[in-house]
């Protein structure tokens, strides 16, 4: 043992080790509380149409290497928990000259002081959850949003329209100029195929909610390559499909047969529809909780899964 390494120092740092473990235990927990019928009624969708009005929408759109979204914070009876909507391609999809702030006046223009139809892509992922062992479940009052980023693991992400503006032409490859944004790659996937969660449905004031208990996970945006297992599926408002993702030739392990979808009206859907299974393809896309394989296993015993994945596609290319 180097003589430096005293036992008083080995003391210290393993006090300082015990610290970090526990405080990053408490800040990664999330727990979340969703009525069933909400999620049987988007279990087979990709998006969700709601009336929402817009709280503390933020000032101005992330530049690009934050990802150029908006934040849009919303509140409504349809989904009762804190929530947001963000805006792909918010910094660079804006008139020559304007600033960042473009498309947060617009919104604010569309929404001040009304409740208005908002459609996005429905999105779980304990990406916010609050700090220590809170809760966020529909059974109880939303709290006041105090900035433009409320804790959240619910988003309308992307959005696809809010009230008469129409976003889904900004639902692609996230860039500005020649400049691109970057998302994660297999390695980062094959971490967030490992993690698991715990599910059970709970009864709150008589109705049966889904209990989510995880923790917290970032990793939104990704580019990777993919080989395309089976014919693309039509769904009401978007397309789906199971891609099998690769590592140069190789499978990433666990990450056979995953499932994507693409939104009606985006170029990827168009580009998903001219594919054909075992086509190669790169894309760029955000990342969700699949529905069906979080429901279909649910009973009112608490039990682990894996953390169910399913890709939302902002761009896809022949490769």
């Amino acid at each position: 043992m180097p003589s430096w390494l005293s036992r008083p120092v080995l003391a210290r740092l393993s006090l300082a080790t015990l610290l970090v473990l526990v405080s990053q235990g408490l800040a990664l927990g999330a727990e979340l509380h969703l009525r069933e019928t909400l999620l049987q009624a988007q279990r087979d969708r990709v998006t969700a149409t709601i009336t929402a009005v817009v709280d503390h929408i933020g000032d101005d759109a992330h530049i690009l290497s934050e990802d150029c979204d908006l934040h849009v914070p919303l509140r409504s009876r349809d989904i009762r928990v804190p929530f947001i909507g963000e805006l792909k391609n918010a910094c660079s999809e804006r008139p020559p000259g304007t600033t960042l702030a473009f498309w947060s006046e617009r919104i604010y223009d569309e929404t001040h002081g009304l409740a208005v139809s908002v459609t996005g892509a429905f999105r779980i992922w304990l990406e916010h959850p609050p700090a220590g062992n809170a809760i966020q479940t529909e059974g109880a009052r939303v709290p006041w949003y105090r900035d433009s980023n409320p804790d959240h693991q619910v988003e309308l992400h992307p959005l696809v329209q809010v009230g008469t503006l129409d976003f889904r032409a900004h639902i692609k490859r996230i860039q500005q100029g020649n400049n691109v944004f970057t998302g994660f790659g297999p390695a980062q996937l094959s971490t967030i195929l490992n993690k698991t969660l715990t599910i059970q449905r709970i009864t709150i004031q008589g109705e049966s909610h889904v209990r989510i208990r995880g923790t917290k996970t970032g990793n939104n945006h990704w580019n990777l390559r993919a080989r395309i297992a089976g014919a693309p599926e039509a769904l009401a408002d978007g397309t789906r499909v199971r891609l099998d993702i690769l590592d140069g030739n190789q499978v990433v392990p666990g990450a056979l047969g995953l499932r994507a979808v693409t939104i009606t009206g985006t170029g990827a859907d168009t580009q998903l529809q001219a594919m054909a299974s075992g086509d190669l393809v790169r894309f760029q896309a955000l990342i969700r909780m699949h529905l069906p394989s979080l429901l279909d296993p649910l009973s009112t015993t608490a039990q682990t899964i894996a953390l169910p994945v399913e890709f939302v596609l902002l761009h896809l290319e022949a490769n």
